[in-house]
Order: structure tokens, then sequence, then C-alpha cells
């Protein structure tokens, strides 16, 4: 009854998995960006300790990068502060912000397991630099990355075409592999053949 339960219990959740795709769903390029600005933004207003004052974000983005201006003010906005990029907003401290790279390389394709699924290391990251009115114009650099692994067949569908910083160089797949696998295919459609009119001719 045990056996029964456990594997009641993995059907379920492999059930349920396949109907919320948020189970196994890999962050995008660009969502990963975003969750480094944030990082960022929280280093920055780490050296704040007046929350009543309202922060004018002076972004200093490239046009490649301006994709992040909404998102640095939510940032500051989750820090329980004011925030504004109008230049006639009171200026209490003043936030100059700049992203100065950001970009994605992948590592050499791997297979998990035996014809199993090709993966590649995703390495994403964003460096820049901040400094406040408040201070004595000392400028603090940041640099923030992300490492993980993805499905090698999904990076396409992970990069967004718009926004050129979010595209690596995709890696080549092995050629051993691409030879490999319609040898296993063909051999083992011969082999399920072959039994076949075996057991039919007895």
């Amino acid at each position: 009854m045990k056996i029964k339960s456990h594997f009641t219990l993995k059907v379920f959740a492999l059930i349920v998995c396949g109907i919320i795709p948020i189970c196994s769903q890999t962050k995008t390029n660009l969502e990963v960006f975003k969750v480094l600005v944030d990082s960022s933004i929280s280093e920055a207003l780490a050296d704040i300790s007046d929350i009543q004052k309202e922060i004018y974000a002076d972004l200093k983005l490239a046009s490649q990068y301006a994709v992040f201006e909404n998102q640095i003010i939510k940032s500051i906005q989750a820090e329980k502060k004011n925030a504004s990029t109008a230049s006639n907003a009171p200026e209490n401290i003043r936030l100059s912000y700049s992203i100065e790279n950001a970009a994605v390389s992948y590592g050499e394709v791997f297979r998990d397991g035996f014809l199993g699924t090709h993966f590649v290391d995703r390495k994403i990251f964003i460096s820049g630099s901040y400094l406040f009115n408040n201070e004595e114009m000392r400028v603090k650099d940041f640099y923030y990355e992300s490492i993980d692994t993805v499905e090698f067949d999904k990076i396409q569908t992970l990069e967004n075409s718009s926004y050129p910083f979010t595209q690596g160089e995709i890696p080549t797949e092995p050629f051993m592999s691409n030879l490999f696998e319609p040898l296993v295919a063909i051999t083992t459609a011969a082999v399920v053949i072959a039994l076949f009119f075996t057991v039919r001719s007895k």
C-alpha cells in the first residue's frame, strides 16, 4: 500500500507540473537581467538611511538598455522610497545610475545522461556604476551575474531579438552526438522489426 501511495503522489506531481508551466519554467534572459538590475538597485539604496526623501533617478542608460528604466523605478519603489525620472522633481537625493555592459554567454553543450536532453551553462551579467548627490562625487561600481543551466533547444526562446544584449553566441551541438542518435534510432527500429517478424514466424 505504501508503494502504491508513493506512486500516486509521483503521478499527481507530474500531472500538476504538466498543467502548471511554472513548475519547470525557465526565466528568459531579459527576465534574469531584470533580477540583476533589482540587485544593483538594492545595493545602491542600502547607503540611504532617510527613506522620507524622494529619489530623483538620473538614469544614464544607452538606448539598448532603455528597457530597464521602468524596472529601475519599480526596484526603487519596492524599497519603499519615492522615485521619479522627471527633471523638475524635488531633487532631495539624486541617484545617477548607469549600465555599462550587459551580456549573455553559453558554455559547451552536454547531455543529461545517455541519450538525454542537451543542456548548456548560461552566464548573464550586468556591470555599471552609481553615485548620489549627497556624497563626495564617489562613483561606486557594481557587477552582478547569474549562472545556471538551460536546455540547448530552448535557447532561442529565451532570447529576445529586439534586444541584442539578450543574445549570446550559441554553441554548436557535438558532431558525434548528431551522428550517434540516428544510428541508435535506426538500430533500435531494426531490432524491433526483427523481433516482430521472429515472433510472428513462430
